[in-house]
């Protein structure tokens, strides 16, 4: 499985979704992080304010700080080679970095079996085919 991490600057808990100010894109980003973990993918976050060692024992992560700063965080690494800095991933690069199928084709899917059951849930009655049909 790809190692996906995720180096984010300073924040006031682990996801940074806290307090009254809460940023969309970290609410996004944790959204979408547990979505591909509960898919089976190892993403692990470190922010600066709260696990700084993560940073220091990294060469490649403390180079980085070293060079263009805080602010040039997040930096995202996949098997410890930099694939994206300054933004958070979306959920469809998520999979595609941890070899999911990607979350439009997944949506596509649950849309087509609901079309397929008249909205009902596939698994009621199911034995077989589209909805037991």
């Amino acid at each position: 499985m790809p190692k996906i991490r995720v180096f984010e600057g300073p924040l006031c808990c682990n996801t940074g979704v806290c307090g009254t100010d809460v940023d969309q894109k970290l609410v996004d980003f944790t959204a979408d992080v547990h979505w591909a973990t509960s898919r089976g993918a190892d993403v692990v976050r470190a922010n600066l304010a709260q696990d700084p060692v993560a940073f220091t024992e990294n060469p490649l992560v403390l180079q980085f700080v070293q060079t263009v700063g805080v602010e040039g965080l997040p930096l995202v690494t996949l098997d410890d080679h930099t694939v994206i800095t300054g933004r958070f991933p979306t959920r469809d690069e998520l999979a595609k970095f941890a070899g999911l199928a990607p979350a439009a084709t997944l949506k596509l899917a649950v849309a087509e079996v609901a079309s397929c059951c008249g909205g009902q849930d596939a698994s009621e009655g199911s034995t077989g085919g589209c909805c037991g049909q």
